[in-house]
């Protein structure tokens, strides 16, 4: 579920990307749906946007459980990423999440080097409206180093049509206190139905490692093959069933 949800909640290697692409200001919508059985509900909803400044990008993903979902496990998520326009490599990254009775805050401000990648993150954690603990971690990573937000910037500019099923992409995720190496692979041209409408997709599959174990279940992701590439479905597996993240439609910017 916490990969899933950042994700809308996802450097990717030069020689995947179509180079540089101006991303619009939007508003992207989503429904997070949950699955187990004959259970099929609507659990939370999800906004992804966007904004352009000079030399910059600013990211954020709001995402909250609907009301009958506050009652079982209520949900406050909010992701914000700062990235370069060159390649979107992420500068700044804050993420807040209030989940049942916990709060969480992580900050990460990012170094570069060369290829070498150190995020300087303050951490602080309540659980029930009790003291608030902070701490300080250094993480250190070689090669393209992302956030759980800045990484769908970069998904969004791989050069698809030139990649062939099976071609993968491996980069570093600043996660927490934690360095987890994630993997794209690229399955092919998928016609998906959502939100009553088909779509024509580019099918990719991540998965998530620290230390060369896995730390979730694989994840997938239809992204839209036209010049929007927008995330259409996300989807995900929970000890009970599974989530998905359907794409409702976009709204104007403010």
């Amino acid at each position: 579920m916490k990969h899933l949800i950042c994700a809308l909640l996802l450097s990717v290697c030069s020689v995947f990307m179509a180079g540089a692409v101006e991303l619009p200001d939007e508003n992207l919508n989503y429904i997070v749906l949950y699955k187990w059985g004959l259970i099929n509900k609507d659990a939370a909803s999800a906004v992804l946007s966007l904004r352009s400044d000079g030399d910059h990008y600013y990211a954020k993903m709001s995402a909250r459980t609907l009301p009958w979902a506050d009652k079982v496990f209520k949900v406050r998520d909010t992701l914000e990423s700062t990235m370069s326009k060159f390649e979107c490599q992420a500068l700044m990254y804050n993420k807040r999440t209030h989940e049942g009775g916990r709060y969480e805050n992580d900050k990460v401000v990012y170094e570069r080097d060369g290829d070498k990648v150190t995020g300087y993150v303050t951490r602080l954690r309540s659980k029930n409206d009790g003291p608030v603990s902070k701490s300080d971690t250094v993480l250190h990573a070689t090669g393209p180093t992302v956030d759980m937000l800045s990484v769908f910037y970069y998904l969004r500019q791989l050069d698809f049509p030139n990649m062939k099923v099976g071609q993968s992409v491996r980069l570093n995720v600043f996660s927490g206190a934690n360095v987890e190496e994630l993997t794209i692979v690229y399955q092919g041209k998928r016609t998906i139905t959502s939100n009553k409408k088909k779509w024509r997709t580019c099918y990719l599959t991540f998965n998530f490692t620290r230390d060369g174990k896995p730390v979730s279940d694989d994840m997938s992701a239809w992204i839209s093959d036209d010049a929007n590439r927008i995330p259409i479905k996300l989807e995900g597996k929970l000890p009970l069933g599974k989530v998905q993240a359907l794409y409702q439609g976009a709204s104007s910017p403010e």
